[in-house]
């Protein structure tokens, strides 16, 4: 009998374990469909790589490797000295064109005050020339009938002839004189040029020192003052510091749970016991598939098939609220937990 109670015993035992195990399996599963966890997770943040828009010389690095930085503050200031004497030689240029136009400005004013006055001689010429052929008009019939001298006649037709030959002559020193007045345009437009020239000159100037766009933490620096910058040719890299994210990689299965704007807490293994919260900013629209691919303008198809098929991870960015600059490094490991 006592055998019994004892094997009965040992056989109930079997199955509330069984039975816990299988509650607590449930449970387990119901924790992480309400609250969506992964392991496979990162920090990221935005990088600035410091790259001059100027070349020349550093004469100036007052930043080391790995400090932080504060939004405006001074990076590296290159040579300026030849980029002020083009600011120089640009401002000389353009107050030599001004110049210019201020002489010829008044030039053209006495050359239109001397076309006007040409101008006003035609209109004489042709009153003249008007009252000349008037007069041979009036003579010619008189002469006829004997009441003026032939003598008379000749002398109004010459003064016909000479009105005319004063208009004619009057009527080319006028367009002499209003093809003689000449036109600032030409020399506006060089000023124009040579302004923009300057303003061009100025900016490289001040792009001689460069500044932090944002606050940061300088990383990769292996320069130091003397050193030749070169456009475009980045000198280290500025981690923004002002905004961190999580890059956690989700399961397939798992993204139908999630939806933009919730709330996440990470966990950053350099510091499991300080969690940071975050919201759920994007979903990744895709990954490149293992297979399937094109080669050569053809879809690549594999011969053999795995049979074993594991869920594909797409990446979800999560924005950080208020991240410990401490726990901040790109690529430090965290584990991320989606709140529901």
């Amino acid at each position: 009998m006592h055998a019994l109670f004892s094997r009965i015993g040992g056989i109930s035992i079997l199955i509330l374990s069984l039975a816990a195990c299988a509650i607590g399996g449930f449970l387990v599963l119901e924790r992480l469909h309400s609250r969506p966890r992964t392991e496979d997770a990162y920090l990221a943040a935005n990088i600035v790589h410091m790259a001059p828009e100027i070349s020349g010389r550093i004469v100036s690095l007052p930043i080391h490797d790995n400090e932080r930085v504060v939004r405006g503050q001074i990076l590296f200031v290159i040579d300026p000295e030849p980029y002020t004497y083009r600011v120089q030689k640009a401002r000389a240029q353009v107050q030599t064109i001004q110049a210019q136009i201020d002489i010829q400005t008044r030039q053209v004013e006495s050359q239109v005050s001397h076309a006007g006055a040409e101008a006003s001689s035609v209109t004489g010429a042709r009153a003249r020339l008007a009252l000349a052929r008037a007069t041979q008009a009036r003579l010619a019939p008189l002469e006829k009938q004997g009441f003026v001298t032939r003598e008379a006649l000749d002398q109004a037709r010459t003064e016909t002839s000479t009105a005319e030959a004063n208009l004619a002559s009057a009527q080319h020193a006028a367009q002499a004189a209003r093809q003689a007045v000449r036109s600032v345009a030409p020399l506006r437009a060089d000023l124009a040029s040579a302004q923009a020239v300057l303003r061009e000159a100025e900016r490289d100037l001040r792009l001689t020192t460069v500044r932090a766009p944002c606050d940061g933490i300088v990383t990769d620096m292996t320069i130091a003052a003397g050193e030749y910058a070169t456009t475009g040719k980045p000198l280290f890299t500025l981690v923004d510091d002002e905004a961190w994210w999580a890059i956690a990689n989700f399961r397939e299965t798992q993204l139908p749970g999630l939806s933009i704007g919730q709330k996440v807490k990470v966990f950053a293994m350099a510091r499991p016991d300080r969690p940071i919260t975050g919201t759920l900013e994007s979903i990744n629209a895709g990954v490149l598939p293992d297979e399937g691919v094109s080669a050569n303008g053809l879809p690549k198809v594999p011969r053999s098939l795995n049979w074993v098929r594991i869920a594909q991870r797409f990446p979800v960015r999560i924005r950080l609220d208020d991240p410990p600059t401490d726990l901040m490094r790109i690529g430090a490991t965290v584990v991320v937990v989606v709140m529901r």
